[in-house]
Formats: C-alpha cells, sequence, structure tokens
C-alpha cells in the first residue's frame, strides 16, 4: 500500500491483491490517520488485481469508523470492472462510495505524483489476523441479509478458532 497526505485528503493507493495480507495494515493506518484529525480518504484500486471477502469487509468496517467522524467521508476510486462486481456481489456498492466513472478527485489524481510513499509495514501474529478476519467477516455478514449465509461457516470457523486458541476478543 501506498499513501500521500493531500491538502484536505489521505490517498491510499492499493498495489496488488486487496487481501487479508494487508487488511490490518489499512485499517490500523487509517485509525492512526483518524486519531490525527484526518477525516476525508480515498481508497485507489487503480492497481489492485483482486480483492478477498476480507480486504472488502476491512473497507466497509473502515468507512464506518470514518462515517463517525466529522465530515468523514471514505471513497473508493479507479475499480476495475471485476473489483466492482465483487463489491456489487456483496451489497457494498451500496453502502461504499464507489466512483465507477473516475469522475472524482480529479485535481488530486493529477497532485498525486511523486507524493505516494509506503505506508508503515505492521506484521500480524496469527490471532490478530484471525480477529481482522472475523471482524471483516462479520462487517459483511451485516451489510445485505444474503451474506449472513454467505459468511455463516467463516465467521463460526473464526471464532471457534480464537477460542481455541484462547483470544480474549470472543
Amino acid at each position: 500500500m501506498l499513501f500521500a497526505s493531500l491538502s484536505h485528503v489521505v490517498w491510499i493507493r492499493v498495489d496488488g491483491k486487496g487481501s487479508f495480507e494487508i487488511s490490518g495494515q489499512l485499517r490500523d493506518f487509517v485509525m492512526r490517520k483518524i486519531g490525527t484529525g484526518s477525516a476525508q480518504f480515498v481508497i485507489d484500486l487503480d492497481r489492485c488485481t483482486g480483492m478477498d471477502s476480507t480486504f472488502m469487509g476491512t473497507l466497509l468496517g473502515i468507512s464506518k469508523e470514518v462515517a463517525r467522524t466529522t465530515s468523514g467521508l471514505l471513497d473508493v476510486v479507479n475499480a476495475n470492472g471485476r473489483n466492482v462486481q465483487l463489491l456489487k456481489n456483496l451489497g457494498l456498492t451500496s453502502i461504499l462510495s464507489v466512483d465507477e466513472k473516475a469522475e472524482r478527485w480529479i485535481t488530486e489524481r493529477q497532485q498525486l505524483g511523486q507524493e505516494l510513499s509506503a505506508c508503515d509495514s505492521v506484521k500480524l501474529d496469527k490471532q490478530a489476523t484471525a480477529n481482522i478476519m472475523l471482524e471483516a467477516h462479520e462487517a459483511l455478514a451485516g451489510a445485505q441479509p444474503e451474506n449472513a449465509a454467505r459468511f455463516e461457516d467463516v465467521i463460526h470457523f473464526l471464532k471457534k478458532d480464537l477460542k481455541v486458541n484462547g483470544s480474549a476478543a470472543c
């Protein structure tokens, strides 16, 4: 993941696959930025080759955190057709702000140039990763009624795994 803090927006670009492997880093980065007063975020999927359910659930979760801030906004931009379809299949395009036509943030897109920097990499242990996966899938299950059945087994497995491994999160 790369980011740039422009005048009023934090731009985050996902290079490669949006997966459980970077979901914790994305969540933690956004939460740190919210803690320092940032409220507007753009998630740029121009170079995102695909997304797994944990990543999409994390997008949903952070969008709710951003919405709690004054003037909070999270925009998803530059998603390719496949990524838009993944978001639509889970009902997320009705919840997330997805700029399918690349009509927003035109000035900011031009400013990016060399502004993008690598986000601090955070290596999470197995339990922390499982907690992020559980939070993401619970968010997806609540996004639309059909998702509850889709993710019921995953949620059950993650809760069981966390309980067996002694996590306090469950």
